[in-house]
């Protein structure tokens, strides 16, 4: 009826065209992304450290500690009963204080070694003790240049020294965090 080049939308043209406001908002939209996508790009490419190289590794948990032991000739057993502890890191200086840790370690043991669990039963207030006053002798930036691991070897010697009829594996940690 009207033929094939009548339109009866008034705003036709308009919506062809394009209006400034849309252009530049669009333009606008595209750099965006552009400077959100490349500045990403080069901040994972010059991480030394790498994508979440501040956060810890998990320790395994005992019962997987204790389920992969069975597989190999070393079985282990795990002690757990130490509990969370909260104690307070040596002050960075006089005028304030250290940083609350809390920690929730346990230790890997020899399975079946009856004579060393029931002797950490019975010394658990010695280790907590052990444990907080060693976290204690440290700063927070002290304690994290050492790592982790130092961290537990240095421990495990500690709580070996104090007990008679054996000896720990190695220390974990389920928790271990900082509150500063």
């Amino acid at each position: 009826m009207y033929g094939d080049n009548y339109n009866l939308d008034p705003y036709h043209e308009a919506k062809k065209t394009g209006s400034p406001l849309t252009t530049f908002l669009s333009v606008i939209l595209v750099l965006l992304i552009v400077v959100l996508v490349g500045g990403t790009a080069v901040a994972l490419v010059t991480n030394k450290d790498g994508i979440g190289s501040q956060y810890r590794r998990a320790d395994p948990s005992p019962e997987r500690l204790i389920s992969a032991s069975r597989k190999s000739d070393k079985r282990l057993n795990a002690y757990t009963e130490l509990g969370q502890i909260r104690t307070i890191t040596k002050s960075p200086d006089d005028s304030h204080t250290g940083a609350l840790l809390i920690v929730e370690p346990w230790f890997s043991l020899a399975a079946g070694d009856t004579p060393l669990l029931e002797e950490l039963k019975q010394k658990r207030r010695k280790e907590q003790n052990i444990i907080e006053n060693y976290f204690g002798m440290y700063t927070e930036s002290e304690l994290k240049a050492k790592g982790l691991t130092q961290i537990k070897e240095e421990l495990c010697a500690l709580i070996n020294e104090q007990l008679v009829l054996g000896k720990i594996e190695n220390v974990y940690f389920t928790e271990y965090m900082f509150f500063s």
